[in-house]
């Protein structure tokens, strides 16, 4: 950022951010996250757990977690409950600032709660975003799902759908070669990552990377709806034409 350091294009500087990691002093970080139910309903409270733990015998120091929940639940203001460190919420995203986790399997916690507010899938993912040491098997917030320093989880709240409409289903574009199943049968009903569904039933999906409910997503669940206006009737009847007298 030195102002009288040459340019050859531009007498502009852009400031640059670099997080320096210890390569000597390796650490092994993993991060596991539940949920306390796979299906609600509008209005259920559920609680979100994250656990961060330490597999290495050397100590982990600047370690934070960063979290999305979905746009389509609500946060419950102050249900943060942390082992160790402090939490803070902006928008959608939570920030957990650890700190240091000891050798040896040390292990920490966070639980929040969130209320169901529409029907639907809800997905969350959580993962280890900054540590001071090189992680010998992931890379802190490189987004790979693959790594242990990662987890998703979901719930899914029933569609109460009428005759006449349809449910769009959809999961994250990360799956890929997505087949549709509907209660548990092995034919497929639909392929793609966002599909339309009409009738009840319960709806699971397997993609290359990832299948349902069994790998961590949830069904999509159809039920049939309320205060549903009638199908068109057809209904006889028969015209008599009389003569005036």
């Amino acid at each position: 950022t030195d102002p009288t350091c040459p340019t050859a294009v531009s007498t502009s500087r852009v400031p640059a951010t670099i997080n320096a990691q210890s390569c000597i002093d390796t650490v092994d970080l993993a991060l596991k996250k539940s949920i306390s139910t796979k299906i609600a309903q509008v209005g259920d409270v559920l609680t979100y757990t994250l656990k961060v733990w330490n597999e290495s015998n050397k100590n982990a120091t600047g370690v934070e977690v960063a979290d999305s929940i979905a746009t389509t639940v609500q946060f419950i203001s102050g249900s943060f409950v942390a082992s160790r460190g402090s939490a803070t919420i902006s928008g959608n995203a939570i920030k957990w600032t650890i700190g240091n986790i000891a050798a040896n399997g040390d292990t920490v916690t966070l639980r929040y709660q969130v209320r169901a507010t529409q029907e639907g899938l809800h997905f969350n993912t959580a993962e280890i975003s900054k540590v001071d040491q090189k992680d010998v098997d992931s890379t802190p917030g490189n987004g790979n799902p693959t790594e242990d320093d990662i987890d998703r989880q979901c719930f899914s709240v029933p569609f109460k759908v009428c005759p006449t409409n349809q449910v769009e289903a959809s999961v994250p574009a990360l799956y890929t070669n997505v087949q549709w199943f509907k209660d548990g049968g092995t034919t497929p009903v639909a392929t793609g990552n966002v599909v339309l569904f009409s009738e009840v039933g319960i709806y699971t999906f397997t993609a290359t990377n990832q299948t349902c409910p069994a790998g961590g997503c949830c069904p999509i669940i159809i039920e049939p709806g309320v205060n549903c206006c009638p199908e068109d009737l057809c209904v006889p009847f028969t015209i008599q034409k009389r003569k005036k007298k």
